[in-house]
Protein backbone atom coordinates (compact mmCIF):
# COMPACT_ATOMS: atom_id res chain seq x y z
CA UNK A 1 0.00 0.00 0.00
CA UNK A 2 1.90 3.60 -0.96
CA UNK A 3 1.63 6.26 1.19
CA UNK A 4 -0.94 8.16 -0.23
CA UNK A 5 -3.42 5.18 0.11
CA UNK A 6 -2.40 4.72 4.01
CA UNK A 7 -3.50 8.43 4.53
CA UNK A 8 -6.84 8.30 2.85
CA UNK A 9 -7.38 5.11 5.23
CA UNK A 10 -7.66 6.42 8.57
CA UNK A 11 -3.50 8.00 9.50
CA UNK A 12 -5.13 11.00 9.49
CA UNK A 13 -7.04 10.11 12.41
CA UNK A 14 -3.89 9.11 14.80
CA UNK A 15 -2.53 12.44 13.59
CA UNK A 16 -5.55 14.50 15.15
CA UNK A 17 -4.21 16.72 18.45
CA UNK A 18 -0.41 15.80 17.50
CA UNK A 19 2.18 17.77 19.97
CA UNK A 20 3.84 20.90 18.26
CA UNK A 21 7.39 20.29 17.01
CA UNK A 22 9.51 23.70 17.40
CA UNK A 23 10.88 25.08 16.15
CA UNK A 24 10.27 23.62 12.41
CA UNK A 25 12.60 26.61 10.63
CA UNK A 26 15.55 26.13 12.84
CA UNK A 27 14.93 22.03 12.48
CA UNK A 28 14.99 22.36 8.62
CA UNK A 29 17.35 25.09 7.65
CA UNK A 30 17.05 24.89 3.71
CA UNK A 31 13.52 25.97 3.95
CA UNK A 32 13.04 29.10 3.55
CA UNK A 33 10.24 30.62 6.12
CA UNK A 34 9.79 33.39 3.03
CA UNK A 35 9.08 30.57 0.48
CA UNK A 36 6.64 29.12 3.48
CA UNK A 37 4.87 32.38 4.44
CA UNK A 38 4.84 34.65 1.41
CA UNK A 39 4.09 32.49 -1.79
CA UNK A 40 2.76 34.84 -4.41
CA UNK A 41 0.57 32.63 -5.68
CA UNK A 42 -0.80 31.11 -2.31
CA UNK A 43 -3.93 32.00 -1.38
CA UNK A 44 -3.69 34.16 1.98
CA UNK A 45 -6.61 36.07 4.23
CA UNK A 46 -5.42 38.96 6.73
CA UNK A 47 -6.26 42.48 7.99
CA UNK A 48 -4.35 45.27 7.20
CA UNK A 49 -1.99 44.80 10.04
CA UNK A 50 -0.77 41.20 10.81
CA UNK A 51 1.67 39.77 13.55
CA UNK A 52 1.41 36.20 13.37
CA UNK A 53 0.82 34.31 10.36
CA UNK A 54 -0.73 30.47 10.54
CA UNK A 55 -0.08 28.59 7.41
CA UNK A 56 -2.83 25.55 6.40
CA UNK A 57 -1.54 22.64 4.55
CA UNK A 58 -5.29 21.22 3.83
CA UNK A 59 -7.29 18.96 0.65
CA UNK A 60 -10.46 19.56 0.22
CA UNK A 61 -11.75 15.76 0.52
CA UNK A 62 -9.85 15.78 4.26
CA UNK A 63 -12.96 15.41 6.16
CA UNK A 64 -10.42 16.86 9.58
CA UNK A 65 -9.88 19.78 7.18
CA UNK A 66 -13.77 20.71 7.34
CA UNK A 67 -13.45 20.35 11.10
CA UNK A 68 -10.50 23.03 10.99
CA UNK A 69 -12.45 25.48 9.18
CA UNK A 70 -15.09 26.46 11.19
CA UNK A 71 -11.78 26.98 14.08
CA UNK A 72 -10.00 29.16 11.47
CA UNK A 73 -12.99 31.52 10.85
CA UNK A 74 -13.24 31.62 14.06
CA UNK A 75 -9.92 32.91 14.74
CA UNK A 76 -9.83 35.10 11.94
CA UNK A 77 -12.87 36.69 13.60
CA UNK A 78 -11.37 37.46 17.03
CA UNK A 79 -8.10 38.42 16.12
CA UNK A 80 -7.53 40.87 13.83
CA UNK A 81 -4.10 40.46 13.61
CA UNK A 82 -3.97 36.99 12.45
CA UNK A 83 -2.63 35.85 8.41
CA UNK A 84 -3.79 32.91 7.44
CA UNK A 85 -1.81 31.24 4.31
CA UNK A 86 -3.58 28.28 2.47
CA UNK A 87 -1.05 25.66 1.51
CA UNK A 88 -3.76 23.14 -1.26
CA UNK A 89 -1.80 20.28 -0.74
CA UNK A 90 -3.92 17.52 -2.83
CA UNK A 91 -3.15 14.78 -1.74
CA UNK A 92 -6.72 12.46 -1.59
CA UNK A 93 -6.68 11.66 -5.41
CA UNK A 94 -7.93 13.73 -8.81
CA UNK A 95 -10.88 15.19 -7.30
CA UNK A 96 -8.84 17.16 -4.99
CA UNK A 97 -6.62 18.62 -7.22
CA UNK A 98 -9.17 19.44 -9.45
CA UNK A 99 -10.75 22.02 -7.08
CA UNK A 100 -7.55 22.89 -5.36
CA UNK A 101 -6.77 24.87 -8.89
CA UNK A 102 -10.20 25.90 -9.55
CA UNK A 103 -9.84 27.25 -6.02
CA UNK A 104 -6.61 28.60 -6.35
CA UNK A 105 -7.76 30.17 -9.70
CA UNK A 106 -10.93 31.78 -8.23
CA UNK A 107 -8.39 34.46 -6.47
CA UNK A 108 -8.08 36.33 -9.89
CA UNK A 109 -11.84 37.00 -9.39
CA UNK A 110 -11.59 38.07 -5.99
CA UNK A 111 -13.98 34.73 -5.14
CA UNK A 112 -10.94 32.62 -2.80
CA UNK A 113 -12.78 32.88 0.51
CA UNK A 114 -16.16 32.02 -0.38
CA UNK A 115 -15.50 29.33 -2.85
CA UNK A 116 -12.82 28.04 0.04
CA UNK A 117 -15.61 27.67 2.13
CA UNK A 118 -17.88 26.52 0.06
CA UNK A 119 -16.12 23.63 -1.23
CA UNK A 120 -15.04 22.33 3.03
CA UNK A 121 -18.76 22.65 3.64
CA UNK A 122 -19.73 20.53 0.60
CA UNK A 123 -22.04 17.98 2.36
CA UNK A 124 -20.26 14.89 0.03
CA UNK A 125 -17.06 13.73 -1.27
CA UNK A 126 -15.99 16.30 -3.92
CA UNK A 127 -16.32 15.40 -7.73
CA UNK A 128 -16.62 17.53 -10.30
CA UNK A 129 -19.99 18.07 -10.41
CA UNK A 130 -19.61 18.99 -6.50
CA UNK A 131 -16.67 21.61 -7.63
CA UNK A 132 -19.07 23.65 -10.03
CA UNK A 133 -22.08 23.24 -7.33
CA UNK A 134 -19.77 24.86 -4.57
CA UNK A 135 -18.46 27.68 -7.01
CA UNK A 136 -21.98 28.21 -7.84
CA UNK A 137 -23.23 28.96 -4.18
CA UNK A 138 -20.03 31.24 -3.95
CA UNK A 139 -20.90 33.29 -6.69
CA UNK A 140 -18.06 32.52 -8.87
CA UNK A 141 -17.84 33.18 -12.82
CA UNK A 142 -17.75 29.92 -13.99
CA UNK A 143 -16.62 31.01 -17.73
CA UNK A 144 -13.69 33.49 -16.37
CA UNK A 145 -12.70 30.49 -14.11
CA UNK A 146 -12.16 28.35 -16.99
CA UNK A 147 -10.19 31.49 -18.59
CA UNK A 148 -8.18 31.90 -15.47
CA UNK A 149 -7.30 28.08 -15.07
CA UNK A 150 -6.36 28.40 -18.55
CA UNK A 151 -4.17 31.20 -18.39
CA UNK A 152 -2.55 30.59 -14.79
CA UNK A 153 -2.45 26.74 -15.21
CA UNK A 154 0.86 27.22 -15.14
CA UNK A 155 1.54 29.28 -11.80
CA UNK A 156 -1.22 27.04 -9.99
CA UNK A 157 0.61 24.03 -10.89
CA UNK A 158 4.33 24.98 -10.09
CA UNK A 159 1.99 25.91 -6.35
CA UNK A 160 1.25 23.35 -5.68
CA UNK A 161 4.48 21.38 -6.30
CA UNK A 162 5.92 24.08 -4.34
CA UNK A 163 3.65 23.09 -1.60
CA UNK A 164 3.81 19.41 -1.69
CA UNK A 165 8.03 20.01 -1.19
CA UNK A 166 7.71 21.73 1.71
CA UNK A 167 5.28 19.57 2.93
CA UNK A 168 7.49 16.47 2.54
CA UNK A 169 11.01 18.36 3.42
CA UNK A 170 9.01 18.94 7.02
CA UNK A 171 7.52 15.52 7.23
CA UNK A 172 4.06 15.94 7.40
CA UNK A 173 1.99 12.37 6.90
CA UNK A 174 -1.51 14.21 6.40
CA UNK A 175 -3.61 16.92 6.39
CA UNK A 176 -4.90 19.52 7.68
CA UNK A 177 -1.18 20.43 8.95
CA UNK A 178 -0.72 24.26 10.71
CA UNK A 179 2.21 26.12 10.47
CA UNK A 180 1.67 28.47 14.16
CA UNK A 181 4.46 31.17 13.74
CA UNK A 182 7.46 28.42 13.55
CA UNK A 183 5.47 25.92 15.85
CA UNK A 184 4.34 22.40 13.70
CA UNK A 185 1.16 21.08 14.33
CA UNK A 186 0.21 17.98 12.43
CA UNK A 187 -3.88 17.48 12.89
CA UNK A 188 -6.60 19.52 13.59
CA UNK A 189 -6.52 21.39 16.85
CA UNK A 190 -9.60 23.20 18.59
CA UNK A 191 -9.84 27.01 18.80
CA UNK A 192 -8.34 27.06 22.35
CA UNK A 193 -5.47 25.79 21.57
CA UNK A 194 -5.12 27.57 18.10
CA UNK A 195 -5.31 30.74 20.03
CA UNK A 196 -2.46 29.43 22.76
CA UNK A 197 -0.50 28.72 19.72
CA UNK A 198 -0.84 32.00 18.54
CA UNK A 199 -0.18 33.61 21.86
CA UNK A 200 3.03 31.93 21.66
CA UNK A 201 3.99 32.83 18.45
CA UNK A 202 3.24 36.71 19.30
CA UNK A 203 5.64 36.08 21.59
CA UNK A 204 8.32 35.68 19.63
CA UNK A 205 9.15 37.93 17.35
CA UNK A 206 11.53 35.82 15.36
CA UNK A 207 8.71 33.35 15.02
CA UNK A 208 6.32 35.80 13.07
Amino acid sequence: MNRRNLMSRGLLAALVFAAPITPVFAQQPDLSRKAVVDDPVAPKRAGKIYDVTVVEFFDYNCPYCRRMEPVLNALLRSDPKVRIVYRDWPIFGPASREASRAAVASQWQGKHAAFHGALLTSSARLDSTGIKAAAARAKVDWPRLQRDLKMHGAEIDALLARTDGIARAIGFNGTPALIVGSQVVAGAVDLPTLRRLVAEARNKPAAR
